[in-house]
């Protein structure tokens, strides 16, 4: 009697151990594998080359100067901060264009072929697509100098957001040389003719230039 309520007060405890018992066992037996390749959809590595780049782009044009913004910033998040002065009067369309080329300019001496430019000008938008055809000879020659540059470019894309979204490229446009706004993260430019002067238009120039420290970055790691 004594031994059979002994029993009953020890099976408990014995169903315990037993289970965890025969989870150590499995766990010694069979240990955990590494997945095979096509168990798992492996997570892409990142590449410098692969992904778009962005462009924001903006022009600026008042009756005492005309200049360009542009920030253009890698998939990594590398970002180029430019403001460009005019020494030329231009329109607001012919400064938008200006700022857009000279994104252009920058993005294919870099030598990489994924794009998406971002403007808040509505023409220059549907020019650049094809979807208007500029009429005025110098707007005419603007959209043919720009699809120069683009045909270059293997993947692009040209859409139109809202001056609100494009803040940041307006603000670098209305800056100048000695503007204290312009630190030591923007870069500054100046233009003493229109793109559309300037002869040769896809020209490389072998000389060093404001573009130099981006291209030994991207090219050789050297920090700019």
């Amino acid at each position: 009697m004594e031994l059979s309520q002994f029993s009953l007060s020890f099976i408990p405890r014995t169903a315990i151990k037993a289970q965890a018992l025969a989870d150590f066992i499995i766990e010694c037996n069979f240990p955990e594998e590494e997945p095979e390749p096509m168990d798992i959809d492996p997570e892409p590595e990142k590449d410098a080359s692969t992904g778009a780049w962005t462009l924001k782009v903006d022009g600026s044009s008042t009756s005492e100067r005309s200049g360009a913004g542009l920030i253009l910033k890698s998939p990594e998040g590398f970002t180029i901060q430019t403001a460009v002065s005019f020494g030329f009067p231009a329109t607001n369309n012919q400064a938008e264009y200006q700022a857009l080329i000279v994104g252009l300019k920058l993005f294919r001496t870099l030598r990489v072929q994924d794009l998406k430019i971002y403007s808040d000008s509505h023409i220059v938008v549907k020019q650049t697509n094809g979807e208007y055809v500029a009429k005025d000879p110098t707007m005419a020659k603007y959209q043919a100098l720009v699809q120069s540059y683009l045909t270059s470019i293997s993947k692009h894309q040209v859409l139109q957001i809202c001056r609100e979204e494009n803040e940041e490229a307006d603000i670098l446009s209305k800056l100048v040389q000695n503007s204290s706004d312009l630190n030591y993260s923007v870069y500054f430019e100046e233009l003493h003719k229109p793109s559309i002067e300037s002869g040769e238009v896809l020209e490389i120039e072998s000389n060093q230039n404001w573009m130099t420290p981006f291209i030994n970055y991207l090219e050789k790691g050297e920090l700019p």
